[in-house]
């Protein structure tokens, strides 16, 4: 999902996610809707978030394994925030 709006790119795909963060994109805040779910919002005029979108969905991008957990275990703890 990407409603680009001011340079800002937003995905309520966790792990996908947690890909941009590792790979160095900023995110500039979780947002939760009406429903509960939460989207996480990007600065994409840092990195070329198209690209990486294009390197995760041919399964050809490259992140740390590590940071790369860490970074989902992050972003579900927000989603679980009330």
């Amino acid at each position: 999902m990407n409603n680009n709006k001011d340079n800002e790119y937003r995905t309520s795909d966790l792990y996908f996610a947690a890909y941009l963060q590792v790979a160095g994109v900023p995110m500039l805040r979780p947002e939760r809707n009406g429903n509960g779910k939460v989207s996480f919002v990007f600065d994409s005029t840092i990195s070329n978030v198209d690209e990486l979108k294009h390197a995760w969905l041919a399964q050809s991008g490259k992140v740390a394994a590590l940071p790369y957990a860490n970074a989902i275990k992050t972003l579900k703890s927000v989603c679980h925030m009330s």
